[in-house]
């Protein structure tokens, strides 16, 4: 038996790591791990186990769907063990190289969390421009701007959560992408339900190709009725750029 009076070897503390990252959402099956399938949180544990001992669990601001972007998606895990930044980002970089980025690795307070730290998330999306009124179009998602339940635009929603949710901005403009006319969506949330942006997308085009009011998807998101608003948006289209701490 040891001696009692011998001071116990004290556990390597645990450090946590917050890592800001980027993928292409059309080389994986969506972020959440799921078998027989490539994804981004897939390849973040085969990239951490290259440099930590044991897999760590991985907290995400903001779970995408397949086919969905990031430019700046943020994850946070902790781990033994100070000063692997470099090493950790090292690792991301080399397990998908040119599908998965890692822009920046930060060592953080051990209250961090990815998701539950975060205060407001950006996605941009991008859509041909189809020739619609775009001053009707922005005039529609600036009045639904607020406080409010967005369930009518959401999909798959968990039994017993909250729909309630704060559109804080919500800007439609003509821009230029690669030469191509695009129509450009800027939405900026606390959070945003499943499919949320895709379907206000594809509803709010709609509307405004109809000529409807420009309260048109307040009144929708009001009925609260799925069945009011339009089928998702491609996924291809959107991009998480952005979570605000």
């Amino acid at each position: 038996m040891g001696d009692p009076f011998q001071p116990r070897p004290r556990r390597s503390a645990q450090q946590t790591y917050r890592a800001t990252i980027a993928y292409e959402g059309r080389a994986f099956g969506g972020y959440a791990r799921q078998l027989d399938l490539d994804t981004v949180e897939a390849a973040l544990l085969e990239a951490l186990g290259l440099v930590l001992p044991a897999a760590p669990t991985i907290a995400v601001a903001g779970r995408t769907d397949r086919g969905v972007s990031a430019i700046g998606q943020v994850v946070s895990f902790r781990a033994g063990g100070r000063g692997l930044g470099d090493r950790i980002q090292e690792a991301i970089d080399r397990v998908r190289p040119g599908s998965l980025t890692c822009l920046e690795v930060r060592e953080v307070d051990r209250r961090f969390h990815a998701q539950f730290s975060a205060r407001a998330r950006r996605y941009v999306y991008l859509h041909p421009d189809t020739g619609v009124d775009i001053a009707r179009l922005d005039r529609m998602l600036g009045a639904l701007q607020g406080r409010r339940c967005f369930g009518a635009f959401a999909r798959d929603t968990p039994p017993g959560q909250s729909t309630v949710r704060s559109l804080r901005e919500a800007r439609a403009r003509r821009e230029q992408v690669d030469g191509q006319a695009m129509i450009r969506f800027d939405l900026l949330a606390d959070a945003f339900l499943r499919r949320m942006v895709r379907v206000l997308v594809a509803t709010a085009i709609r509307e405004a190709v109809a000529g409807a009011a420009d309260e048109a998807l307040v009144v929708l998101a009001a009925a609260g009725d799925r069945r009011g608003t339009a089928l998702p948006a491609p996924a291809e289209g959107l991009t998480l750029s952005r979570v605000i701490y």
